[in-house]
């Protein structure tokens, strides 16, 4: 933890500021602290500060369901820890219209950063700070990645509970929500930490054309595969990644590349997302496969659910998009020219591109 954390922290219990106790023990005489106590300067609730990372997560105020969701997943990020080059470009399409010149000298809010990728995608951005959360173990992994960086501060928390000031120019969370066991209240969470001209961009699976995984695919994880010790689990997706790896690559792309001739071909199954990952080498499509199965909880919403939790944020005209006809984007601002800007940008790229998904079946 850096010292200069200290002028963003808040209590999760009250949101008043936290002091660290003078007993503190830093890394070789820097500003990084890796053991000490905070305390809340109000309700004088102590938090430690472990290996670096304030642990500031309190199982008496976050669901159950929430935690046990951090500790699974703290098994994933521990399981494929890479940062990939290829993250900074699927951050951004991810959520678009949001681009990387956005996010130059902001202070940034990763809700649910795992291992810390799109952290370091923010810093290659430009941006001014990064606040960074994850409930469970995965912290740790983050810490290790990108911690080094020195604009950027690591917390173990809950987004249901963020532990700091409402100063984020920007918010977002990304794979993060749908796990939850409460999506709109992690967004409401969200958008209390952003200041008056803040904006959030959230992505989560789509119920619309997931119908297939809803009736078949969840039943196997919620009774088999999410039960799994890690390494069976890891097998276990590692043998499911094998076709889907080479449906993506030697089959969907080197289709839609004919379509392209061919226009009156028809799409194949799922073609868009598959396409969209043909880009990713086996290790990338292994770590897919293996959020997929062992995720104890996982929503699948709709646009009009979607809608709903930026609406109970206060987070007025949301930009939704439909990524890959299987998935949600979503964007708002508590500032309407920013709202406007976002709109005409995605406007521009809705002139080529249809995203108004089918009404579930």
């Amino acid at each position: 933890m850096k010292l200069t954390a200290l002028d963003y922290l808040r209590c999760i219990h009250c949101a008043n500021p936290v002091v660290l106790e003078p007993s503190y023990v830093t890394a070789n005489d820097s500003d990084e602290v890796m053991s000490g106590k905070l305390e809340c300067q109000n309700c004088h609730k102590i938090y430690s500060v472990t290996n670096g990372i304030p642990r500031m997560v309190d199982a008496s105020i976050s669901t159950a369901a929430d935690v046990i969701s951090g500790d699974v997943f703290a098994h994933a990020w521990r399981a494929f820890p890479r940062i990939d080059d290829r993250y900074f470009q699927q951050f951004f399409d991810w959520i678009h219209p949001v681009a990387p010149e956005f996010v130059q000298n902001k202070i940034v809010l990763d809700a649910g950063c795992g291992k810390g990728r799109h952290i370091n995608v923010m810093v290659q951005a430009g941006a001014k700070v990064v606040l960074a959360v994850d409930i469970g173990g995965a912290i740790d992994v983050a810490y290790e990645n990108v911690g080094h960086l020195p604009n950027v501060h690591i917390v173990q928390g809950d987004v249901a509970n963020l532990p700091f000031a409402p100063v984020a120019d920007f918010a977002f969370s990304l794979g993060v929500l749908d796990h939850m066991e409460s999506p709109a209240d992690g967004l409401v969470s969200m958008s209390n930490k952003l200041n008056e001209n803040g904006s959030a961009a959230i992505w989560v699976y789509g119920r619309e054309n997931n119908g297939w995984i809803i009736a078949f695919v969840n039943p196997i994880r919620l009774a088999i595969t999410s039960k799994l010790p890690s390494a069976a689990a890891k097998l276990v997706s590692g043998l499911m990644a094998i076709p889907v790896f080479f449906y993506s690559h030697f089959i969907a792309k080197p289709w839609k590349d004919l379509q392209k001739s061919m226009p009156a071909l028809p799409d194949l199954f799922y073609q868009d997302y598959m396409v969209y990952i043909s880009s990713f080498d086996f290790t990338e499509v292994h770590h897919i496969a293996h959020d997929h199965i062992v995720a104890p909880l996982a929503n699948y919403s709709s646009k009009e659910e979607v809608n709903s939790w930026f609406e109970k944020a206060g987070l007025p005209e949301p930009i939704l998009r439909w990524h890959n006809k299987n998935s949600w984007a979503g964007f708002s601002s508590k500032n309407s020219q920013i709202r406007q800007i976002m709109r005409e940008r995605a406007q521009l790229q809705s002139v080529s591109q249809k995203h108004d998904a089918p009404q579930p079946g």
